[in-house]
């Protein structure tokens, strides 16, 4: 005998009361927890702000938002760590609605945390190339890299040494990998006391 779980849609899933100390992601109908961690978070946190400041000081047409909400289709809504999308793109999305946009990012960026399997990676990846994204940023703070996956393009993996650059998605946008990496420091430095 084979028990079928029924899927969850996007519209249940907000509906949900609050799970305190959880954050979920609806993938294929089913919550899937977000483990976020303090050095995780602050990664994100981290390139968030080098993007702000480059989007505002190079004066981009572009949003860039932490753990926003993405509906992928009726059963997946993801929430980056960091994405950036087109003001074009944000101007379809109606706020007051309530819900999350009907598209991807046009750059999803995601901090490996120890739930990110290299399957599970591939998939966001995917979903993410099917909702219109353009690319996706994949910083593992531990090698410390960046990986930077486009569609039908090979992945490119960047080491600290290396330079990031955004372009053509993010137009000027420059930054060494280590710097990315930077504000885990303090947490280093703790560890060795």
């Amino acid at each position: 005998m084979t028990t079928h779980t029924r899927k969850i849609t996007v519209a249940e899933f907000r509906a949900m009361p609050d799970d305190p100390g959880h954050r979920y992601e609806l993938v294929d109908g089913e919550l899937v927890d977000m483990d976020g961690t303090p050095q995780h978070s602050i990664v994100g946190a981290g390139f968030a702000w080098l993007l702000m400041t480059h989007v505002r000081n190079a004066g981009l047409r572009l949003h860039v938002g932490i753990s926003g909400g993405f509906q992928i289709n009726a059963h997946t809504l993801r929430f980056p760590d960091v994405h950036l999308t087109t003001w074009e793109r944000m101007a379809a999305y109606n706020e007051s609605e309530g819900a999350w946009p009907h598209f991807a990012p046009d750059v999803a960026i995601e901090v490996v945390s120890a739930s990110n399997t290299p399957a599970a990676l591939a998939r966001k990846t995917a979903e993410y190339f099917a909702g219109g994204t353009r690319a996706v940023w994949i910083a593992d703070p531990n090698p410390r890299t960046v990986a930077i996956r486009r569609p039908g393009m090979p992945e490119q993996v960047l080491a600290s040494a290396d330079m990031l650059s955004g372009d053509p998605e993010i137009p000027g946008f420059a930054c060494p990998v280590a710097a990315i990496f930077a504000v885990l420091e303090p947490f280093e430095q703790r560890a060795d006391s």
